[in-house]
């Protein structure tokens, strides 16, 4: 009768692993529920690093100006004479627009 346990003891495992996974499932449904999923998504980055280093400084790189912010012009930088000028009336509506065309690099 021992072989009667190890069944029942084994059967309560399998039930047990499909409830978890039956939860874990229905918990990727939630909202947020696959935050923080791709935290292993290069597992084998180092062997990358070992084996090819310069290729894997390039992706590096490559990843890291897709995350860069664009420059923005600054303020202070004098846009009417790339551009054009708005001529603007005593309210602050414009009057006119001039533009002109960006000169030519030789």
């Amino acid at each position: 009768m021992e072989w009667v346990g190890v069944v029942l003891f084994g059967v309560g495992v399998l039930v047990a692993l499909v409830v978890a996974l039956w939860l874990f499932q229905r918990s990727l449904d939630q909202p947020g529920g696959r935050d923080g999923l791709g935290t292993m998504g290069n597992g084998m980055g180092v062997m990358d690093n070992f084996f090819s280093p310069s290729r894997a400084d390039a992706a590096e790189e490559l990843e890291r100006q897709k995350r860069a912010a664009h420059v923005m012009p600054s303020p202070d930088e004098d846009d009417e004479l790339r551009h054009g000028q708005v001529r603007r009336n005593p309210d602050g509506s414009p009057r006119s627009i001039r533009l002109t065309r960006p000169p030519e690099d030789d």
